[in-house]
């Protein structure tokens, strides 16, 4: 059993030096199998929160190279299911850094996927992740919208947080960087 787990360990590091190598290149930090979101300083989380084509490429980058699935450039030529899971961890990806945006600007209240390992989302993400790609972390309650956000069916709470995503990129990126989070 202990084999195993030293096996499945030995995966996971390989996995995710593999899909953080482009990332050591583009942004010059160091990463490693242990590196979550929150663990990102706010020039990278800035670069990515946007969802443009240059976030999308590094999300692929990342995500194609922890599943073995080769250079972001060979996403178009992926079979339809591996473009697909492709797409879905990208757009759970986007989603987390732009919770990740919002809780350093004390707009979000803390969201427990922020610190799961990136490596873990990737390569957990139909087993463990999939069913929670909709959710959303609660709005902060110093957030000037929290009365109108609490008296929201609870149900459309989800959508309440997804319509200040806009205002929030334009304002995380605004904002002056510092050395870290």
């Amino acid at each position: 059993m202990g084999r195993l787990l030293y096996i499945s360990e030995c995966k996971r590091r390989i996995a995710a030096k593999k899909g953080f190598s482009p990332w050591r290149r583009r942004f010059g930090i160091s990463l490693d199998d242990n590196t979550s979101i929150r663990r990102l300083d706010n020039p990278v989380i800035k670069y990515l929160v946007r969802g443009n084509e240059d976030s999308s490429s590094a999300f692929y980058e990342l995500i194609m190279g922890m599943k073995g699935l080769g250079l972001a450039p060979r996403f178009h030529y992926l079979d339809s299911e591996s473009k697909m899971n492709v797409t879905d961890i990208t757009l759970f990806l986007l989603d987390l850094v732009r919770f990740e945006a919002m809780y350093r600007m004390g707009w979000l209240d803390d969201y427990p996927f922020l610190k799961v390992p990136l490596a873990d989302l990737i390569q957990a993400f139909q087993e463990q992740f999939s069913a929670a790609r909709h959710n959303t972390p609660a709005l902060s309650s110093a957030h000037p919208l929290y009365e109108e956000y609490v008296a929201e069916f609870e149900g459309d709470r989800h959508s309440f947080i997804r319509k200040l995503i806009p205002e929030a990129i334009k304002t995380f990126c605004d904002m002056e960087d510092d050395a870290g989070t």
